[in-house]
């Protein structure tokens, strides 16, 4: 019931990829963002548009998780170096930013190996 669930969700947050691929273009684009913050965050769009992926996009809904998990992980990591408006400047989602990454983490933590997760995950922080 609880995976049901979490897939739902994490169903509900892959379509918010474009929102993300758009707020990390234009926060590249910023001048306020370090150099080695941009390269990070180009990096990160690329594995989003390349069909090398750990996950490939063409297995539905998998290949996409691996996507918004690096995208989630990015961002909060991110949020350490830079003041989080600068994120808020460039979402467009309904969401609410930072609880989405959250929820996202979140789900990841259910669909990956607890030891991957935790060691991820801890990274980022």
């Amino acid at each position: 019931m609880a995976n049901e669930i979490a897939q739902r969700g994490a169903k509900e947050v892959i379509l918010l990829i474009p929102s993300f691929i758009k707020m990390l273009y234009r926060l590249v684009g910023d001048k306020r963002v370090l150099l080695k913050e941009k390269a990070l965050l180009l990096g990160t769009i690329a594995y989003v548009f390349s069909p090398l992926d750990f996950l490939p996009d063409v297995i539905p809904f998998l290949g996409q998780i691996d996507d918004l998990f690096l995208v989630a992980l990015v961002l909060k990591r991110f949020m350490n170096s830079v003041e989080r408006s600068l994120l808020l400047e460039y979402w467009d989602g309904n969401d609410n930013l930072l609880l989405t990454i959250d929820r996202i983490l979140e789900y990841a933590g259910i669909f990956l190996p607890k030891g991957v997760y935790e060691k991820v995950v801890k990274a980022a922080k």
